[in-house]
């Protein structure tokens, strides 16, 4: 009798901890306000971990449940957000009847020149983190917390790990954000971004030249893309990004509220109709091809985030 009680202990489920994982769970677009950068747009894979009981199906946690609960939770939080770092001195918050002002200051390159950025959209367009900087370990840990009050109390250990989509060292990227007035979802908002890979082929050849070209001369690695339709303190040439020394205020109206957002103009590159990746990649294949001069045909693919993006040929 005694071997058989403990024998029952020992298998007992109930008392029996499991840890289960999910990498690439999801992943999160979203901007980022850098004191010493500015505004940087960025693509992120998640992957999660948590440790708790197994209940009496033998499971800690549903995966499709615990897919779905991550979704929400970054949806409603860091997911095409600004990401601001409050505890930062270069940043400012004004609270307003229907909306949010922040106001923000960075020095970028060798000359630490000041730029100011000011963005003003309805509640839940900036997600705040008490930190001085937004790292990837305050961004796993802000998304930890969030879940933890979401997860049952039994979950002893949540893990959580942001990163980047890796890229073959030649491989071409930049950084972009935008937002798309007319979007009924999160991509209205004026302030959320990707990480942008681009391919660029010249007839059938590639061309990693002009890939680095574009990404680093054209975009400067980092841009925000905007409309003729969006401006509301100044210009900016359709196909151009703007200059040095002088701001540009864009703005809209969409069905979460009034978004506008002041930034220095050499940040903000103009397309034609509409900032989707698809209007996006065919106004950098329209450079490529008046640049270069070519009767041949130009083909770019530039990717909104990662996995997904748009091909255009002129």
């Amino acid at each position: 009798m005694n071997w058989k009680n403990e024998n029952e202990n020992e298998t007992a489920v109930p008392d029996t901890l499991g840890t289960i994982f999910l990498n690439e769970i999801t992943r999160i677009d979203c901007a980022v306000f850098d004191p010493s950068k500015g505004i940087l747009g960025h693509s992120w894979k998640v992957d999660l971990t948590i440790t708790g009981p197994l209940g009496d199906n033998g499971f800690v946690f549903d995966f499709g449940s615990l897919k779905t609960l991550v979704r929400q939770v970054l949806k409603s939080s860091v997911d095409h957000a600004l990401i601001i770092p409050i505890n930062s001195q270069s940043v400012q918050f004004k609270g307003m009847a229907s909306a949010e002002s922040w106001s923000m200051k960075s020095k970028t390159g060798k000359s630490a020149t000041e730029h100011h950025w000011n963005y003003v959209g309805p509640s839940g367009a900036v997600f705040p983190t008490r930190s001085v900087v937004v790292s990837r370990q305050v961004l796993e840990q802000e998304i930890s917390k969030s879940l933890r009050h979401r997860l049952p109390t039994e979950i002893t250990n949540i893990s959580v790990q942001i990163r980047d989509e890796e890229l073959e060292a030649t491989e071409a990227s930049f950084r972009y954000t935008h937002g798309i007035a007319g979007h009924e979802g999160m991509c209205q908002r004026l302030m959320h971004g990707h990480r942008c890979r681009i391919q660029v082929f010249i007839g059938d050849e590639r061309r990693p030249d002009l890939e680095h070209y574009i990404a680093r001369d054209v975009m400067n690695t980092n841009i925000h893309f905007t409309t003729p339709s969006q401006f509301r303190k100044g210009e900016i040439p359709v196909g151009c990004k703007g200059k040095p020394g002088e701001t540009i205020t864009i703005g809209y109206t969409g069905t979460q509220g009034e978004f506008e957002a002041t930034m220095p103009a050499e940040r903000v590159f103009a397309v034609s109709c509409e900032t989707s990746i698809e209007c996006i990649t065919f106004e950098i294949a329209k450079l490529i091809k008046r640049e270069e001069n070519t009767a041949e045909k130009v083909k770019v693919i530039c990717y909104e985030g990662i996995d997904k993006g748009a091909i255009a040929e002129v």
